[in-house]
């Protein structure tokens, strides 16, 4: 009897201490819930490179603490998240936007003591101590970026082939407003109970009408660029989206550009893919043809350069096409779109720094036919080709090397040789050094003529002459690299070499 007992006991002890741990366990497991318990996000971003999303205070890069209505409390620096951020432009304003759509607006300047805190049930509210106390907005969603000096391509371009119509910022687009409209992905159904159950499934996409900020009634066509060369028609029931920190373009419900980069306006029949396509049927016509590529010539230096007579034998050629390159308005993009005639985001090199093309380039066509074919270039490549280049390495004490490259040409001319590319450099140097339009660009344009001259009077053949993108003026000299007319339009020409001046 007195064992039994000693057992019962025994045995309520072990099954208290097992309780305990497992209360204990619970206790401890809630509190864990508690501390990493998430709370909304909010989301930075608009006119900036890096749009983020604070979910907890730990994502922020320092929490301070400071006094407000007797407590301490702790908060995160606003200027701080806005730099993690990385605004475009040095001045901006600041839209907050809260859960239930209620927006306040302020001035991105005296910042210093604005603030982001974690108010009632774990939402967002901003502290601004140097603005109004109608600012201090509760239950935000999200913080946009406004730029009030947006650099030069940092938004979306509305441009047509003689000027720039527009830049417009993507903080404009969030603090004028949108439409949403749903875009349906699909329906589904199922019978319950002998009856037919339907769910339909969509986005809600934010919509921009464009025809607020810029006229499109004088335009007979357009076309949006996307930002790896993408370049859809813009149709009348075509839409621009807003993408976080960007306009996407779609069209029956389908996203085609996810992040575009402008409107060309009336844009020319003519692109630089057309180089490759224009190429590869006159061989097949089996003409002969030399591939003249000015770097960095842009119609509107054409122009100029014809009416302050630096390029008398450019000139004396019939009228030049006006062709549109390919954006990113780079060398490497526009040569290798030349030389396969597919757009950057096709042909895989949509930026500098990729050399290699996914898809053939005019030289592998000249090899699967057999025909004889050669490239100079230099001093570098900028694409990998599928024949072994002449470089051009020398250079003349300004850094030249365009008149070896003529040298170079010249000697590779015989009989038996069907096409013969040339990439001619000085003009772009040139223009980035001075300026697109500067005297010293123009010399080197004039000096292009010659060598273009010399190697037209000599070739018997098919002559195409083109470039890779334009030019335009900064502080420093030049650059080419933005959706806007002076960097995005050439001249074209396709002409018959030898005869020319008949």
């Amino acid at each position: 009897m007195i064992r039994e007992k000693k057992f019962i006991i025994f045995m309520f002890l072990i099954l208290g201490i097992l309780l305990s741990g497992f209360f204990s366990g619970c206790q401890e497991t809630q509190g864990t819930v508690e501390e990493q318990k998430a709370v909304f996000p909010l989301t930075i971003w608009g006119d900036v490179d890096n749009p983020w999303d604070l979910h907890k205070k730990q994502d922020a890069p320092d929490i301070y603490e400071i006094e407000r209505r007797g407590e301490k409390i702790e908060v995160i620096a606003l200027s701080e998240l806005i730099d993690r951020a990385q605004p475009r432009g040095d001045a901006f304003d600041i839209l907050f936007t809260a859960h239930d759509g209620f927006s306040v607006l302020i001035s991105g300047k005296n910042i210093a003591e604005s603030y982001i805190a974690l108010g009632e049930e774990d939402r967002w509210e901003a502290i601004n101590s140097n603005h109004p106390r109608s600012s201090n907005i509760k239950n935000i969603k999200d913080i946009v970026i406004i730029s009030r000096s947006l650099p030069l391509g940092a938004g979306f371009n509305v441009i047509n082939p003689v000027e720039n119509l527009a830049q417009l910022s993507i903080g404009d687009f969030y603090e004028d407003g949108f439409s949403v409209f749903p875009a349906v992905r699909g329906t589904a159904f199922q019978i319950h109970e002998d009856e037919e159950l339907k769910a339909t499934s969509f986005y809600r996409h934010r919509q921009v009408d464009i025809e607020n900020y810029v006229d499109l009634s004088g335009a007979d066509s357009a076309v949006v660029v996307g930002h790896k060369g993408e370049v859809e028609p813009y149709e009348e029931s075509g839409r621009l989206v807003l993408q976080d920190n960007s306009l996407g373009y779609m069209q029956n419900n389908e996203l085609l550009i996810p992040e575009a980069r402008g409107l060309v306006l009336n844009p020319p029949d003519r692109m630089i893919t057309d180089v490759y396509h224009d190429t590869k049927t006159l061989l097949k016509q089996e003409e002969k043809i030399l591939m003249i590529l000015i770097d960095g010539l842009g119609y509107h230096q054409f122009e100029y350069a014809r009416e302050n007579g630096y390029i008398p034998f450019l000139e004396s050629l019939p009228q030049p096409e006006k062709a549109m390159v390919a954006y990113p308005p780079v060398t490497p993009v526009n040569v290798a779109a030349s030389l396969t005639g597919e757009l950057p985001y096709i042909n895989g090199v949509y930026e500098r720094g990729i050399r290699r093309t996914q898809v053939p380039t005019i030289f592998a066509y000249t090899e699967e036919q057999g025909l004889s074919a050669a490239a100079v270039i230099g001093p570098m490549g900028t694409i990998e080709l599928e024949i072994d280049p002449i470089y051009t390495v020398r250079s003349d004490e300004a850094g030249r090397n365009d008149h070896k490259k003529t040298e170079n040409a010249l000697e590779e001319m015989n009989e038996e040789l069907r096409l013969l590319f040339v990439h001619y450099k000085d003009v772009d140097r040139a223009g980035h050094n001075y300026g697109d339009l500067a005297s010293k660009t123009m010399q080197e344009i004039e000096r292009t003529d010659g060598y273009v001259q010399s190697l037209l009077q000599v070739w018997e053949g098919k002559v195409l002459i083109y470039a890779d993108h334009g030019m335009h003026a900064t502080e420093e000299g030049g650059d080419h690299r933005h959706l806007i007319f002076e960097d995005m339009f050439m001249p074209y020409w396709l002409l018959d070499g030898g005869n020319w001046n008949e």
